[in-house]
């Protein structure tokens, strides 16, 4: 009776195996379109845009790889001005300086891109007031494994009546010997929203291993109060980066760009010199 199962089983298996194909399956074509990256802030002295091209989900021949597009026309306008951005060819950007266009608070900016081949796409977005009213407080810890970090613990105060958010990023600044450039590195936190605290105090801590070449940690800390795209992006961004697991769903980027793909957003920063 055994061998007679285990024959059934083997019997099937070859079955199985014999009536398998390979799969050839045509996937639809999918038409590249432009991907803008641009953030505008009034302490910014340029206004900067890149654009790319998309590639299909399914190619894997330049992954990682986005072209520069380099022949579009870019224009920024405040309802009042139009500006045509030039092209920094080494950068791989247009641009305009802020001197020339100024990025003000509470103006509605417009974003178009034209390409010489038809694509058109355009986006709009704000700059929130500047929130002055960043606090901090720092120690220094022992981690379980005896290496030394910081903490810096920030407070401030949310705008009444109207819909903020906001992001803390502090940059860890040195100076290394025989290089006479100032070297930095970004800490970010999460992205904050005040529904449900419209008002009040919004308080974050943030642990960092620090390294100073001169034996004082020094470092810029900003409170970015930042418009809706760029909460909802960076939002996003966060949520594709800790979704490595082969088990998480996948992350579908935010967008606000009108006939493409990316982001145009704005923010107002206050900083406040740190040392630690």
């Amino acid at each position: 009776m055994n061998n007679l199962f285990s024959i059934l089983i083997i019997s099937s298996i070859i079955s199985f195996i014999s009536c398998t194909k390979d799969a050839d399956v045509k996937l639809p074509a999918v038409e590249p379109k432009l991907v803008i990256s641009s953030f505008i802030s009034p302490q910014d002295s340029i206004v900067k845009v890149e654009v790319t091209m998309s590639q299909p989900l399914y190619n894997n021949s330049n992954a990682g790889q986005f072209s520069a597009v380099s022949n579009a026309t870019v224009q920024i306008n405040d309802g009042t001005i139009t500006q045509t951005l030039a092209y920094d060819s080494t950068g791989n950007y247009y641009f305009v300086n802020t001197s020339l266009f100024p990025i003000t608070v509470g103006t509605i900016y417009y974003l178009t891109v034209l390409t010489p081949d038809g694509k058109n796409i355009n986006a709009s977005t704000t700059v929130p007031t500047l929130n002055s009213t960043l606090t901090y407080t720092s120690h220094q810890i022992t981690d379980p494994y005896g290496s030394e970090k910081y903490v810096i613990e920030t407070s401030w105060n949310d705008t009444p009546d109207t819909e903020d958010y906001y992001r803390i990023a502090f940059y860890n600044k040195d100076y290394y010997p025989g290089n006479i450039d100032t070297t930095y590195w970004a800490l970010l936190s999460e992205n904050f929203s005040d529904k449900g605290k419209d008002g009040g105090a919004f308080n974050q801590n943030s642990e960092i291993y620090t390294y100073s070449s001169t034996g004082t940690v020094e470092g810029e800390l900003y409170l970015i109060h930042a418009s809706k795209e760029y909460y909802l992006f960076h939002s996003k961004l966060l949520d594709a980066a800790y979704s490595g697991s082969p088990f998480s769903e996948p992350v579908q980027m935010y967008s606000n760009i009108n006939g493409g793909y990316g982001v145009f957003a704005g923010y107002n920063s206050y900083k406040l010199l740190v040392s630690l």
